[in-house]
């Protein structure tokens, strides 16, 4: 059918296997030649065929299970025109938040992050959400969620970073994003929460050059 999403199998220790995709490209979006209807996304660091898998799963022994896997916790904080609507366990700490609108992403409170919604402008708030590419934050209007941003299905590769979805991937999986809209999945193999990103490839220097 047209109205058909594509496709992401997680397989077990081994790559993401991508079905109907028609939009891959990279973080500069320069479009990225697939030779197949059926594409197999690197997840363990090592290919040497980025973001492709070559096999090197195998001969590193790479494992795909989340080491942190725990109920879904998703926060509000309500402020006099919006409410933001945090699930942390899905943050990639790509930092858009914090680089958006300081002021109201994040405080701390003991271990629990917080948000200040009415320390900046309703729309800073909300086109700084908007940016967050994991799907951890979303918004309240009026008692409505606020959490479908893309309508295109594509795939964008960032650079020395995750694999970002969008536009209602259907995610085959287990754990399931906060969003379908939008969510990223680890790409380096060294995130505790895998399917998704952590942010891990920062802390362990993950390049596309390697």
């Amino acid at each position: 059918m047209a109205d058909e999403k594509p496709t992401i199998d997680v397989m077990e220790s081994a790559p993401f296997i991508v079905k109907g995709l028609e939009s891959l490209y990279d973080a500069e979006g320069n479009d990225i030649e697939m030779e197949k209807d059926v594409i197999a996304l690197c997840r363990c660091g090592a290919s040497k065929n980025k973001p492709f898998c070559d096999g090197a799963h195998r001969e590193i022994g790479f494992t795909g299970v989340n080491q942190v896997r725990e109920a879904t916790s998703t926060r509000e904080y309500e402020g006099d025109e919006l409410t933001v609507v945090d699930n942390p366990n899905a943050c990639c700490h790509a930092g858009a938040c914090v680089n958006g609108a300081e002021s109201v992403f994040f405080t701390w409170e003991g271990d629990e992050r917080v948000s200040t919604p009415n320390a900046g402008a309703a729309q800073q708030v909300i086109d700084t959400i908007r940016k967050c590419p994991s799907g951890s934050l979303a918004y309240k209007l009026n008692g409505e969620l606020q959490d479908q941003f893309f309508s295109t299905a594509e795939i964008q590769i960032l650079k020395d970073g995750p694999i970002a979805v969008r536009g209602g991937i259907v995610l085959n999986n287990e754990d399931q994003p906060p969003t379908n809209s939008h969510y990223t999945l680890c790409r380096c193999g060294h995130s505790k929460n895998k399917p998704f990103c952590d942010g891990a490839h920062s802390d362990a220097g993950f390049s596309d050059a390697n």
